[in-house]
């Protein structure tokens, strides 16, 4: 019988078969939460983009048009256009146009600081796409093993059921023959029934499971899941706790960390001397009776220097340290957090461990248990009940069996989910 489990839990082949790269692969490339998340990161390299093009300054084309109830000058009046023989050209109808330039020559810093903080920004949003699709990928190997389960779940059910099917033919040719009472055939022809309604359900929950892959991955279709083999002779060697620090989700703290401070030096440079050029070169032109125009042009440095704002800076950077603060209380949560996780993981591995190899003795046994009740039964010194509680036994220890097969898979799985383990695309 173990021989049997063997074959259909490994090296069962099935036509039209879903595997498990498979359904990774499509889900990864249909995901509508990683493409979000590739949007996110293709965002903020534009705004990162954006604070850079502010060291440039920025380039204005600029117009206007004025009616006034009196004439105005084209140009501001210069002592030279106050002689008697210089006139001066007015309109009550002014048009300017004029290219005008900005650059902001010192800031202090906030502009490298503001191009920092973006930098890290986009690494933390690649980090945080890292992790997602490391969850996602589990959610699917989860549910899929899950399938799995069920889908061997259902074959051996079903050799139950062929064997409870002969059972009730042998039966029934006993009470033909008059050597079993009809009670015997009821019996076997109850836990029959009871049989397929658990076929039944199970083939309904694999119904379920594999909707559930076909929504999160986008497939079209799933026919069958193709198996995989587990490794139970797989030694488990605890992880060096100084290389949490390497994986994403800790990297991302410091990140975040980083951030912070970033944060609090820009605020101190918006505090420092502000200095800009400014400039401008256009026309003025008089649309009354006659077009003519004025060349303008200046070119000016401006200081602007908060000395007071009634301590609204300090507050601010108050708050910058704080949130700082949170943070690294945050990464040290996360550190506590995580070995909480990772023990709970380590141990449900071993403890799935156990149930297996308990399981597979039982099952040895109750099979050893299930002839000999086969051969009383024959012989008349059993009751079918006493039959039919082994058979029942040994089905329940073989179920045991497949499903601590698959959650000492899912602990693998798990454990490679926390410590970042395997590639993603």
């Amino acid at each position: 019988m173990i021989k049997n489990l063997v074959l259909i839990l490994l090296f069962t082949q099935v036509i039209n078969s879903t595997t498990l790269k498979e359904l990774i692969d499509i889900g990864l490339e249909n995901s509508a939460v990683l493409k979000n998340s590739s949007l996110q990161i293709e965002l903020m390299e534009a705004k990162k983009e954006e604070s850079r093009a502010k060291k440039f300054g920025e380039v204005d084309l600029v117009g206007g048009y004025t009616h006034y109830n009196l004439p105005r000058t084209l140009a501001p009046i210069v002592p030279s256009a106050l002689s008697p023989n210089s006139p001066i050209e007015t309109t009550q109808d002014l048009f300017s146009t004029g290219i005008q330039y900005s650059l902001p020559l010192f800031t202090g810093g906030a502009i490298e600081r503001q191009i920092d903080i973006d930098k890290l920004a986009k690494v933390a949003l690649e980090k945080r796409k890292n992790l997602t699709t490391r969850e996602y990928i589990y959610n699917i190997r989860s549910l899929y093993l899950s399938g799995l389960s069920i889908q061997d779940l259902i074959e051996s059910q079903k050799g139950y059921i062929q064997t409870l099917e002969r059972l009730k033919e042998i039966i029934d040719f006993s009470v033909q023959s008059g050597k079993k009472a009809k009670i015997d055939y009821i019996k076997v022809d109850t836990t029959l029934k009871s049989a397929i309604g658990k076929l039944n359900s199970l083939k309904s929950s694999l119904k379920m499971i594999k909707r559930k892959l076909i929504a999160i991955t986008h497939i079209e279709q799933i026919d069958q899941l193709e198996p995989i083999s587990v490794d139970l002779t797989k030694n488990i060697e605890e992880p060096n706790r100084g290389q949490f620090n390497n994986l994403d989700r800790f990297k991302l703290q410091d990140l975040e960390i980083e951030k912070s401070k970033r944060g609090e030096e820009r605020l101190k440079a918006s505090l420092k001397p502000q200095i800009s050029l400014n400039s401008y070169f256009g026309y003025n032109y008089d649309i009354d009776d006659s077009l003519e125009k004025k060349q303008l042009w200046q070119i000016g440095v401006n200081l602007k220097w908060n000395i007071f704002d009634f301590k609204k800076s300090d507050l601010k950077i108050q708050q910058a340290k704080i949130a700082k603060l949170q943070k690294v209380i945050q990464k040290n949560r996360l550190s506590e957090d995580f070995k909480k996780l990772l023990a709970e993981a380590l141990n449900r591995i071993e403890n799935s461990l156990a149930e297996y190899n308990t399981n597979l003795a039982q099952l040895n046994l109750l099979e050893e248990t299930q002839k000999i009740e086969e051969a009383r039964y024959n012989a008349g010194v059993a009751t079918l009940n006493d039959l039919l509680l082994a058979k029942a036994k040994r089905q329940l220890a073989e179920s045991k069996l497949i499903e601590s097969q698959y959650k000492y898979q899912n602990g693998l799985y798990y454990l490679d989910y926390l410590l970042e383990r395997g590639e993603i695309e």
